[in-house]
């Protein structure tokens, strides 16, 4: 059994307690007497707000007391942006114990609290040395409550979510125990989430503030982390846009433009912050977010100069990474931005024909050709990057670390995956994917020494908690867009059996709505072994039911079968329409498709209004003198 000290903590509640309960068991903290300020001292010394003796490169007190002594880093003085070195060795605080400064309100904190340190905070750096999750937040329970209890929660929730695991794949005999003390390390997490969420209502944010701005990002970034971990996306976004706009006030009243390598004053917001809010953005707009057209516009062109003067080979990966995590940003960006144009022609100029969802595929009559010039830009940008990166990408696969191994692949897999969503947010056609044939195989390869590399790194049967970015994406476009059988089942091999290790289930969803078009489009593979242009299919439309009880899939999806209003109009399409239930979604079930899923009888179980690409294929079935009946019948 997955048994341990913190299996049955003594004080462990069976219900999430109230804000005035949380209140009365919060410890009441000193106030510490005021020391003499030092403004060239240690990061560190100035963040615990006491006296530096200013000694290189490790302080005194940071030495006595063995924490990380980080000092303020400086540009080179360079005409490129180059990546700033440390020239001290930083001593991670995940191997301190528990400390008696720590406040907890009882011993169980302190036991959930040594999970973060040994588990959670390990697996969320993923392949950093010193990030957020793994410095930051716990330099930071110092001296900030709510961060203290949130780590708590983030710990208490690891042990939930991996317990839970291995309740369900464990022995038969053995389920029910190991339910109970999920369930009760989950109550538990709720419990000191609570907690983490009274001290979060006093924050006041103002960029202005170099304190109230830095402790209203730790407390986005932390309700970010615990809402994707209880499967809240939405919220967990929407935080992560409150802290990432919060972010770009204080950078709007700097002098010096941002180059988004680096904080540009990280005495006020630390580069792990900084970074690590670069990282939520690019997972937000991956995710397509907020169909604003204005917001994508504008954050896009946030670090041209930057990517303008990137290097023609980069040193380090570090460098390699921090370029394409920009580079990244954009690219996602101007697709959104495709995609909101569209959605304005229709409300705008009422023209029924544009497509209205991320997921439609753009016809002949309407492509946004003013962004044709920027796009090819942008492909050339990905292009440069990928060839900077070659030296660095094939010393790392020979490397004996892991982490190294990891990290480089992941990367190319990444790139290799925006330029194909970039080129393919133009396409009018599903069979021009097919000249991606060997990125796709790329990106099987490297996600198979991914896997390889990182059963050295995690528990190969476990979750783990390494999100937002990982090679779901890459492996699902694959999987959706490459037509060689091959390549694409090796796509979805790695997926199905990579899946677990996703506390959020969205990986397993993907693998779902992937399985799902799949096996649609291999019913129509010719006797040659080909796939022709009207037996591919495209998901157009996509519901999460998250604000239900049951968080269940509808996914709606079409292929094109010719152009009977001829090519100045869309093509006439057949549309599909599926609902997976919960488990059938995140345990990757392949229920039997059937005419009764149709549109006829939408909304499906409860009441939803029909989505526009629903709307638009009814716009075409009354110019085709089509009614619901006469095609099924």
């Amino acid at each position: 059994m997955y048994l341990s000290s913190l299996d049955f903590p003594e004080t462990l509640k069976t219900s999430r307690l109230s804000a005035a309960d949380n209140r009365s068991v919060m410890l009441k903290q000193g106030k510490r007497k005021s020391a003499p300020k030092s403004r060239n001292g240690c990061l560190t010394c100035r963040a615990r707000r006491v006296k530096c003796d200013e000694r290189l490169p490790i302080c005194t007190l940071c030495s006595r007391i063995q924490r990380p002594c980080v000092w303020k880093r400086t540009q080179p003085n360079s005409r490129r942006p180059l990546l700033p070195q440390d020239t001290v060795q930083l001593v991670q605080l995940r191997q301190l114990k528990p400390s008696e400064t720590l406040h907890f309100v009882n011993q169980d904190e302190a036991l959930y609290f040594r999970a973060y340190q040994e588990e959670a905070c390990l697996e969320l750096s993923r392949y950093n040395k010193s990030s957020a999750w793994s410095y930051t937040l716990l330099q930071a329970c110092y001296h900030e409550p709510f961060v203290l209890r949130a780590v708590v929660a983030i710990g208490a929730f690891n042990k939930s979510i991996k317990q839970g695991y291995f309740a369900i794949t464990g022995p038969m005999s053995e389920r029910k125990t190991n339910m109970e003390i999920a369930n009760r390390h989950q109550t538990f997490a709720l419990a000191s989430y609570d907690r983490a969420i009274v001290g979060m209502q006093q924050i006041v944010p103002i960029p202005q503030d170099p304190s109230s701005l830095r402790t209203a990002l730790l407390a986005c970034l932390v309700i970010y982390c615990i809402e994707l971990l209880l499967k809240s996306p939405t919220a967990a976004l929407n935080q992560g846009q409150n802290g990432y706009s919060l972010l770009q006030q204080w950078l709007g009243d700097k002098d010096t433009p941002n180059t988004g390598l680096s904080s540009p004053n990280s005495s006020v917001v630390d580069d792990e912050i900084f970074h690590e809010y670069g990282r939520m953005e690019l997972h937000h707009a991956i995710r397509w977010g907020i169909k604003d057209l204005p917001r994508h516009m504008k954050r896009r062109q946030e670090v041209g100069v930057t990517v303008k003067k990137m290097p023609n080979r980069f040193g380090i990966l570090e460098e390699a990474r921090r370029y394409q995590q920009l580079i990244m940003r954009r690219t996602f960006h101007l697709l959104d931005e495709s995609y909101a144009r569209n959605m304005m022609l229709k409300q705008d100029l009422r023209h029924p024909y544009t497509a209205d969802s991320p997921g439609e595929l753009m016809d002949p009559c309407y492509i946004p050709t003013d962004l044709l010039g920027e796009r090819d830009t942008y492909l050339k940008d990905i292009r440069r990057w990928i060839t900077a990166f070659d030296p660095i990408l094939a010393k790392s696969l020979k490397s004996a670390n892991p982490l190294a191994q990891s990290e480089a692949a992941l990367l190319q897999i990444q790139a290799l995956d925006a330029e194909i969503s970039l080129s393919g947010a133009f396409f009018t056609k599903q069979c021009d994917y097919d000249q991606f044939l060997p990125s796709f195989i790329q990106i099987v390869s490297l996600s198979q020494h991914v896997n390889r590399s990182n059963l050295k790194l995690w528990a190969a049967d476990s979750p783990v908690f390494n999100f937002p970015d990982s090679i779901e994406k890459p492996l699902y476009d694959t999987a959706c867009f490459c037509r060689d059988k091959s390549v694409r089942e090796a796509a979805l091999t790695i997926l199905r059996t990579t899946a677990h290790r996703d506390p959020t289930r969205q990986q397993a969803r993907l693998t779902t709505r992937a399985s799902f078009i799949v096996d649609m489009e291999e019913a129509n593979r010719l006797p040659d072994g080909t796939l022709p242009e009207d037996g591919r299919w495209s998901i157009t439309w996509i519901l999460h039911h998250y604000k239900e009880p049951e968080t269940d899939m509808t996914i709606v999806c079409c292929r094109k079968i010719g152009y009977p209003l001829g090519e100045q109009y869309p093509a006439q399409r057949e549309w599909k329409r599926m609902t997976f239930t919960e488990d059938e979604a995140e345990c990757m079930i392949m229920p039997p498709w059937s005419e009764d899923m149709h549109f006829s009888s939408w909304a499906p179980k409860r009441n939803f209004s029909k989505p526009g690409c629903i709307l638009w294929r009814e716009v075409h079935d009354e110019l085709l003198g089509r009614t619901d009946r006469s095609r099924t019948a």
